[in-house]
């Protein structure tokens, strides 16, 4: 898990990286063209592209954090093995999900790619775009695979627990 850790600790500062120049992206563009009336051309186009990579970056760090919303719809009732079938569950569910949408990425990948489709205005591919999109959607159900395997055998999943250890010791 600590190698999958790290991949996905990477993959959150790519993503942090690529978040911060799309602020500066909008910050130049609101100036330039409010101020100057000259707009960045394109730039909507790269804030949606950017924002398919900086969510399909970041998800498997957030995941591994606990960091999404979270329902408890079956609540944790103090049986290690209830609780141990809940995560199982859980962790499968998105495992399907997450392997559907990288096979559904990569094929669409090369749809993109069959039909020439770009952005509107600056023409930018989409393939590349669907091809991070299916490459991190597969990381994250390898980190779920690995997270059902932990589940299964009652082992601790890892991060989470470390993270919320070190919130704990510097408040």
């Amino acid at each position: 898990m600590k190698a999958l850790d790290h991949v996905s600790g990477g993959l959150a500062v790519v993503s942090g990286f690529v978040l911060v120049a799309l602020i500066g992206l909008t910050f130049a563009d609101v100036v330039l063209r409010y101020v100057f009336a000259a707009p960045i051309l394109g730039s909507k186009d790269l804030l949606e592209m950017g924002m398919v990579t900086v969510v399909a970056l970041a998800f498997p760090f957030t995941w591994r954090i606990g960091g999404h919303i979270v329902v408890d719809l079956i609540p944790d009732y103090g049986l290690a093995g209830l609780n141990r079938s809940r995560d199982v569950a859980v962790r499968a569910f998105g495992f399907a999900i997450f392997a559907l949408l990288a096979w559904r990425a990569w094929l669409r990948a090369d749809d993109a790619a069959l039909f020439n489709e770009a952005t509107n205005m600056i023409e930018l591919p989409f393939q590349p775009f669907f091809w991070v999109l299916a490459a991190a959607a597969a990381f994250q159900a390898l980190v779920l695979a690995a997270e059902i395997g932990l589940a299964a055998t009652g082992r601790p999943l890892g991060f989470r627990a470390a993270w919320a250890a070190a919130e704990t010791d510097t408040a």
